[in-house]
């Protein structure tokens, strides 16, 4: 039998972590106030981190702080500080995802095991072993991977491997989404995502007719726990619950059925607490099996939050029943309970399919209006609400308070167990200063006191008196052992000179016991702070071999780049000649690369190549394999854009200028140092960057910079088709559709977004405004290369395009030529950058 995962439970508060570890994790993940992915959650401050770690450590569970979002440079300072906080807690791991946080840990924190978080963006096999090469303890997979491709790369890894299995799903991949940071500011690459898949929309095909409408972009919620036995065969290390932001109930309930599964695929004898139907009623937006096992319909269209277990629908009441008070604000709702369901005050419903108005029961009522406790299954009942229903709808109950009590009473019980067991051996003798010895374990204190036992006035202390003072230690954490003592014959101390004997021992003993738990934790130089100048002089330092060529440069024209997200024709790129370009990126995958770098090339062109963001382990073999065949023809191209981990580990060892794509969310100007180290000469800057956060870091980056400064902005892509795959005849065996697809989603506000499916079946959300930088980049005088991503833009566009950044924008009167207006663009985040 293989060997039963790791259960990894969420913990955003220290109430969370008792829950998780009643339910039986064997490791629970959790921030701080800073620099985690959920922002929104409550956290924990330092002093709860620092209990919260001692509590699991005695209860011999695993500790992962989660790092995991994009961190500016004026945040490094803070960061270097958490570290020093974090790094004498003696932690199994932290979850990681920005490039700059890396690169800091493994120079100067390199006690600390890695992990990547989902964020980091790693897509099948060759991601894995980039990892597993910069010495990270664990990667986590995808939640779009299939378990039988887990199963694969688990056999050619060393690093463990980390799915999730439990929770919410996003729409987008992650670490890949700029939905919320475009539309408000708030990034959830750096943990304060709005939600937005959880939104409204409506969604149009490309002749504008309207195709459906609804919770258009919400998955439904993963649920893994019907297939556990295959998933332990699969030998992946570390089963995820997602959940920080959600209650201890919740964490408790989840977990417990998630132990309880787990141990019993295992072929461990045991029984279920917690039931499918207890699962369902704790929190769900529907269940999925999810990508692991090639389900196609993954959204739920119907509603985006928690619409609990169908128990009934509405009635119409008899007229007696009716308020006839019209100035209520609350009227009686009839309720026709299905059978099997149960109603009680205090739970909570909701009302339809789509879930938006509900009501608690503060009342339970029969039609006629006897009041009462219990709804039973068959039975109509009535509750006041101030929200109408019409006959029919659907009643969800979405809380279950005798549950939810109960996951509560289970989930918080006392995690205290006793002490060490502790002896004290006592030295009393007349005229000599009294002494105390406290043994436990293989410790040993002794305590002599200032005073000395005297001759009695009245009555001599005996060895009862003395066992009554001595055993007190009640709330001290130990468990009272033996007691003896050699004590003359009548003596005399008071009790509070007794009890000074037993509170100064017990003193000393919690100081040894402490510096032994300190000793042991110690690994190197760990009580030794890193300080932030060595990182200031990183963070302010120019690489040497940018310096010169820097300088020359600042005040010369940029570099001007044309990206294709398709590839274009040759009578296309024909027309290119004479425009100024200085550079152009063709897509990898398309017709006749070779000739078009020929082609460009003879226009005295530079030719980059630009990989797929989303690579699996197929279209990495395919990509390894065209390659193969680019790299051993005549004419090879300049150097390659790429997406990803996995195409960075195939052509890290290749002799060619390697640039990093915006995927790989450059942030920080330690993410251009380790990009440096990796043998990457240039980076695409985060689109999330403000104007002043770009001039810092491009001024000293290790790299080049290159800035995008026209273009559609890709907000999400997306493994979850959108156009209704149901029907779709061109679907897969793994559910995904390749028939290219265009069309708009539109959001409550009106406001459209462009998407479309491509060849791969990935779907593709775009930015309703185009990126249009203008005078104000001029700026940012480090920045090497200004590039234009061309979508679908006329070669009458692109000439102007071309020649406005190529000559016109450095006309000191910085005015528009004829063919460039602002009407439909925006500059993104260049002016107020996110939160």
């Amino acid at each position: 039998m293989n060997k039963k995962p790791e259960l990894l439970a969420p913990a955003g508060t220290r109430e969370a972590v008792i829950a998780a570890i009643n339910g039986g994790a064997d490791a629970v993940y959790f921030g701080g106030k800073s620099f985690n992915a959920r922002r929104n959650a409550k956290n924990m401050t330092d002093e709860e981190i620092t209990e919260a770690v001692a509590l699991c450590q005695k209860h011999q569970v695993k500790v992962y702080i989660t790092l995991n979002i994009l961190i500016k440079n004026n945040e490094m300072s803070e960061l270097v500080n958490t570290l020093n906080f974090l790094k004498d807690l003696n932690l199994d791991g932290l979850i990681v995802q920005d490039i700059g946080l890396i690169y800091l840990i493994r120079h100067y924190f390199p006690e600390f095991k890695l992990q990547t978080s989902t964020q980091a963006s790693v897509y099948g096999l060759e991601g894995v072993l980039f990892f597993q090469e910069q010495g990270f303890s664990r990667v986590v997979l995808p939640r779009e991977m299939p378990l039988t491709q887990v199963a694969e790369i688990k056999k050619k890894v060393e690093v463990e491997l980390k799915i999730f299995s439990h929770g919410a799903l996003c729409y987008a991949y992650s670490g890949q989404c700029l939905m919320s940071s475009m539309i408000g500011g708030r990034s959830g690459n750096r943990g304060l995502c709005a939600q937005p898949c959880r939104k409204v929309y409506k969604l149009f095909d490309e002749g504008n007719r309207l195709i459906q409408e609804g919770y258009l972009l919400s998955p439904k919620d993963l649920n893994t726990l019907d297939d556990l036995e295959t998933i332990i065969a699969s030998e992946v290390d570390s089963l995820k619950i997602e959940g920080r932001m959600k209650t201890p109930e919740y964490v408790y309930g989840i977990t417990r059925a998630y132990r309880e599964a787990i141990d019993i695929a295992a072929g461990e004898t045991g029984e279920k607490t917690i039931d499918d139907q207890a699962v369902m009623q704790v929190f769900n937006r529907d269940f999925t099996r999810g990508h692991l096992f090639n389900e196609a319909a993954l959204l739920n269209a119907q509603v985006g939050k928690n619409r609990g277990v169908l128990i009934g629908q509405i009635v119409n009441l008899p007229k007696t029943a009716k308020n006839q008070n019209k100035k209520s604000a609350y009227q009686p709702l009839g309720i026709r309970l299905y059978e099997q369901a149960e109603l009680y005050v205090g739970d909570g419903l909701s009302f339809g399919e789509d879930g938006k108005s509900g009501a608690k029961v503060d009342a339970l009522f029969t039609p006629e209006g006897r009041r009462l406790e219990k709804g039973h299954g068959g039975e109509t009942v009535a509750i006041p609400s101030r929200y109408a229903a019409s006959p029919g709808t659907p009643i969800y109950k979405n809380f279950d308070k005798n549950l939810m009590d109960n996951l509560k009473q289970q989930g918080s019980q006392s995690l205290e167990q006793p002490g060490a067991t502790v002896n004290f051996k006592l030295l009393l003798k007349l005229g000599k200063p009294a002494e105390i010895v406290a043994v436990t374990q293989e410790y040993s204190v002794t305590y002599t006191a200032a005073f000395c036992p005297e001759v009695p006035l009245k009555n001599p202390i005996d060895e009862a008196m003395v066992r009554e003072q001595i055993s007190r230690i009640g709330g001290t954490g130990y468990e009272l052992g033996t007691i003896s003592m050699a004590l003359d014959d009548r003596i005399f101390l008071s009790r509070s000179q007794l009890n000074t004997l037993r509170k100064e021992v017990l003193l000393k003993l919690a100081e040894v016991l402490a510096d032994a738990q300190t000793n042991d934790k110690k690994i190197g130089n760990l009580d030794q702070s890193i300080t932030i100048v060595p990182l200031e002089q990183e963070l302010k330092g120019k690489s040497e071999r940018l310096e010169q060529q820097r300088s020359e440069q600042d005040n010369a024209p940029k570099r001007v780049s044309l990206a294709f997200e398709k590839m274009p024709d040759s009578l296309f790129l024909q027309r290119l000649d004479g425009l100024g370009l200085d550079q152009v990126v063709l897509p990898l995958f398309g017709e006749a690369v070779t000739d078009k770098i020929a082609l460009l090339k003879d226009l005295g062109v530079e030719v980059l190549l630009k990989t797929p963001k989303i690579m699996d382990d197929d279209l990495t073999q395919q990509t390894r394999r065209l390659l193969s065949r680019l790299l051993g023809a005549a004419m090879k191209p300049d150097g390659f854009l790429i997406g990803n981990y996995e195409a960075l580990h195939l052509l890290n060892n290749e002799n060619l200028y390697l640039e990093a794509d915006q995927s790989f969310n450059l942030f920080n100007t330690l993410a251009t140092r380790a990009l440096n180290e990796w043998g990457v000469g240039g980076g695409v800057l985060s689109p999330e960057l403000n104007e002043a956060e770009l001039v810092e870091m491009t001024i000293n980056s290790a790299i080049q910079t290159v800035l995008p400064v026209y273009g559609v902005q890709e907000l999400m892509v997306s493994k979850k088709c959108l156009f209704g795959c149901k029907s779709c005849p061109e679907k897969n065996k793994t559910g995904l559709c390749h028939q290219e697809m265009t069309g708009k989603l539109v959001d409550e506000r009106g406001f459209g977004f462009p998407a479309e499916r491509d060849a791969q079946g990935l779907i593709h959300i775009y930015n309703g405004d185009i990126l249009f930088l203008r005078e104000e980049i001029l700026a940012l005088k480090a920045v090497d290369t200004w590039r234009i991503n061309h979508r679908n833009e006329s070669m009458e566009k692109l000439r102007t395009l071309i020649g406005y950044y190529s000559q016109g924008i450095y006309d000191k009167h910085w005015g528009l030529p004829e063919g460039l207006g602002t009407e439909g663009t925006t500059r993104g985040s260049f002016k107020r950058g996110v939160k």
